[in-house]
Order: C-alpha cells, then structure tokens, then sequence
C-alpha cells in the first residue's frame, strides 16, 4: 500500500507535457535566427552599396539620373545668426544647386527672378535653427532636404523635382 500510494504521489508530481516540447521550439528558434541572418546574402542588391554611377530617379519618368548628365548652379552665400541665447552665434552659408544639364538654363532664369523670395526664406528658416539643428551630419543632411524641397516648391509649380541635390560650399558657425 505505501508503494502505491508513493506511485501515486509521483504521478502527481511529475508534470505532463504539453503540445509543444522544448526542443521542438529550439529548433524553430534555430532555424528562423538562420534564415534572418541569410537574407542579406540572398538579396545583395538591397543591402550592397549602389557601384554604378547615378544620382537618382526622375520624379517624371524614373529613369535613372547620370552623374554626367548633372551640372550646378551657385545660389551663392548667406549669413545669418542662430536662434541662441544671446544671439553671438552665426552661420555663414554657400551652396550650389545640383540639376540635370537640359534644366540649367531654366533654372538660372527663375533664380533670378525669384532670389529675393528664396533668399528671405532661406534667411528666416535659417535663422530659426539652433546649434544643435544643424550639428553634424545628420543636422546638415536635415537641412538640405529642406533647403531642396522649398525651393522645387516655390520654383516648379508643376510637381517635378529638378533641383536633385544642395551642395554646401561653405558651412561655418561662429
């Protein structure tokens, strides 16, 4: 009687498995940590950096944009002071526009008719930046974005980008 009643106890004691065992769910764990790490392998083009020489993609007909196709513009140089305490710290600013060659021309004449507009911009959201805004990389990188889309915005009212990149000559803060 007493080794049936410790039979029973240990019955009792020992747990029941369930539906899915251990192994069962290391190997699964195994086998999707192997097929993340293959991706990269699998689809190189998506993770290897670009080797041919192109800018980009038009807006209109997403072709790809070569380097020898693109010439710049000089929009020329701005100062302003940063949005700081005490106002003693300044950017000096000079960039140049990068656009297809075909565009150069069209381009340069409504930069000269519209300077004044794109420069008073250019000079209030400059001076709204703090030190901070434009540290580094990242910041600048930030900054021409915005620099780019305002001014394919208020130039080409049509919706296609023409100006692909702004290009920062100079970039000092004191």
């Amino acid at each position: 009687m007493n080794q049936n009643i410790s039979d029973e106890i240990q019955e009792d004691v020992v747990p029941k498995e369930s539906g899915i065992g251990f192994l069962t769910l290391m190997i699964f764990f195994l086998v999707a940590a192997a097929a993340g790490s293959a991706v990269p392998f699998m689809l190189p083009n998506l993770f290897a950096p670009e080797t041919h020489s192109t800018v980009g993609t038009s807006s209109a007909g997403g072709d790809a944009i070569s380097v020898n196709d693109m010439t710049y513009v000089s929009f020329g140089e701005s100062t302003v002071n940063l949005d700081e305490g005490r106002m003693n710290r300044y950017l000096r600013l000079k960039m140049s526009l990068q656009v297809k060659q075909k565009d150069k021309e069209r381009l340069e004449d409504l930069l000269e008719r519209k300077n004044l507009v794109l420069r008073n911009w250019l000079l209030s959201h400059l001076s709204d930046k703090t030190l901070d805004e434009i540290r580094g990389k990242a910041g600048q990188n930030m900054l021409r974005r915005e620099i780019r889309n305002h001014f394919n915005t208020t130039l080409f009212s049509d919706g296609h980008d023409r100006i692909y990149d702004i290009l920062f000559e100079e970039f000092n803060v004191q």
